[in-house]
């Protein structure tokens, strides 16, 4: 039989544990509002981002940072239980560079950063992991992905085929095309009057000097 100061001892431990337990839930509260801005993009991103816009061009609008859980929702027809699980998922991810079009602001595909010096941790795998399955998420659902590295970006050229490559593949009708030059025609028009009116006063001067004659 368990002696009974044993026994005590054990309450007197649980109780404790209860009390600290209790005491250190009701300390976690936040107090106040403790928070402060920081800088939207680093240096290397900032520019990168306007690298990307010129080679987009005006036809588009560029977005950095922008959570995959505001530019995509799970299908209609799923179950429940497959709809929180694909909403957890979206919460993982984000765009890093959005592309848009000018007129109605529809996503149309997205940049993501490689960072190839993050290491080999755990961190860094699961890292790799998630930037994977928003690739895979966000190609699925017809949102081209285009990857590039900060520490390495290619040409502006080349910027510019990879982007308009990409945007070729998604949604043709709001992909931005180069507008015919206004006023050729009429200065065709304008061209092809003025030597008609040439011709005619030429003409006129030939009729004078015969009738002259």
């Amino acid at each position: 039989m368990t002696p009974l100061y044993v026994l005590l001892a054990l309450a007197a431990w649980l109780v404790l544990a209860l009390f600290w337990s209790f005491r250190r839930g009701r300390g976690a509260r936040l107090r106040g509002e403790p928070f402060e801005r920081r800088p939207w993009l680093s240096v290397e991103e900032r520019r990168c981002y306007q690298q990307i816009q010129d080679a987009a061009g005006a036809g588009y609008r560029l977005f950095p940072r922008v959570a995959a859980a505001a530019l995509l929702e799970p299908l209609s027809r799923i179950g429940r239980e497959q709809r929180r699980l694909a909403w957890a998922r979206l919460r993982e991810g984000w765009a890093d560079v959005l592309i848009c079009s000018a007129t109605d602001l529809y996503p149309l595909c997205v940049i993501q950063f490689a960072h190839p010096g993050q290491g080999r941790g755990r961190e860094a795998r699961q890292a790799r992991q998630t930037a994977a399955r928003m690739r895979s998420i966000f190609a699925a659902a017809g949102m081209p992905v285009i990857e590039l590295s900060l520490a390495d970006l290619p040409t502006p050229e080349r910027l510019a085929t990879l982007i308009h490559e990409a945007l070729a593949m998604t949604d043709a009708d709001r992909i931005a095309r180069p507008q015919p030059r206004l006023g050729r025609v009429d200065v065709d028009d304008d061209d092809d009057e003025a030597a008609l009116l040439s011709e005619l006063a030429a003409a006129m001067r030939d009729a004078e000097s015969r009738s002259e004659r």
